[in-house]
Parts: structure tokens; C-alpha cells; sequence
């Protein structure tokens, strides 16, 4: 049987592909969980208002630091800090016992997701020689396209048949 053997294009555009579609669907998927929020921990619709805030705001906060960082210890090295805080930051959401555990999930979440965009666009143009660049830049619209329309979809059916934990 043939060996299936992928280049390091192919490696980081679907690493890449796959992070940057789970931080940008999660811009969206949990709009749709949140009266769900409000009903378990008990508390009014707008407190639920900083799970969404507090994770856009650390994104924005997180994009231009991301590049400094890079630049300090290494393109590869803060990606993969930054899926695996994204990561255990997505946990934490999910096992949250109250509205503030979860805020304080989310900011962590929206660290590492910031943190994820910039340098993992570095890594990606790094993999692909100049000539294919183009081929690249086309890779980065599926996550940006697909998940913000995919997130409410997604975050409803698990909301609906699962539970709102499983948004994260």
C-alpha cells in the first residue's frame, strides 16, 4: 500500500485552515447559546453580554502583540502555545460554573485565538514558496467565509440536542 505523504504546505494549510476556522467560528457560534447562559447560571440576558464581549475584545488586543511575539521566540513556537491555550481556554469554557468563570474563560480563549491569526498567516506564506502564494491567500478563505456562517448553525444543533457546553 502507498504511503500517504503530505508537504509541509499541505501540514500547515490544514493546521492552519482548522485553527482559524474554530477561533473564527467561535466569534459566532455561541451567540445563539447564550439565553441557555442565562437560564443555567441563573442570571439576567445582558449578563451574558461579556461572554461575547470579553472574547472579541482579547482578540483585538491579541492581533498586533501576536507579531511581536513571533518576532521574539519564533513563529512556530507561540502558534503552538497559542492552539494550546485556545485549546484548554475552550475546556475551561465548557466546564464553566458561573457566568464569570466563563468571561474570565473566554478572555484566555480570545488570547490564544488572537494570537493564532497573525502567526499562523506568518507560517502559512512561509510554507509556500512566492510563485504560490496566491494559492495560499485562496486557502484563507474558507475559514474566513465559512465559519461566521456556520457558527449560529452549528452552536443551535448543539445547544438544542446537546447542551450549551458543547458550544466550546
Amino acid at each position: 500500500m502507498p504511503r500517504l505523504r503530505l508537504t509541509p504546505e499541505q501540514i500547515v494549510g490544514t493546521v492552519y485552515v482548522t485553527a482559524m476556522f474554530m477561533s473564527i467560528m467561535d466569534a459566532t457560534i455561541v451567540n445563539v447559546a447564550l439565553p441557555a447562559f442565562a437560564r443555567d447560571f441563573h442570571v439576567s440576558a445582558p449578563s451574558t453580554d461579556g461572554v461575547v464581549v470579553g472574547y472579541l475584545v482579547s482578540l483585538a488586543v491579541w492581533i498586533p502583540a501576536s507579531g511581536w511575539i513571533g518576532d521574539r521566540i519564533g513563529t512556530k513556537r507561540t502558534f503552538l502555545f497559542a492552539l494550546g491555550l485556545f485549546t484548554a481556554a475552550s475546556i475551561a469554557c465548557g466546564l464553566s460554573q458561573s457566568v464569570l468563570q466563563l468571561v474570565i474563560s473566554r478572555v484566555v480563549q480570545g488570547v490564544g485565538g488572537g494570537m493564532l491569526t497573525p502567526v499562523g498567516t506568518a507560517m502559512l506564506f512561509r510554507a509556500f514558496p512566492p510563485a504560490r502564494r496566491a494559492r495560499a491567500a485562496r486557502i484563507l478563505v474558507i475559514p474566513t467565509v465559512m465559519a461566521p456562517a456556520l457558527g449560529p448553525i452549528i452552536g443551535g444543533a448543539l445547544v438544542d440536542n446537546l447542551s450549551w457546553r458543547w458550544v466550546f
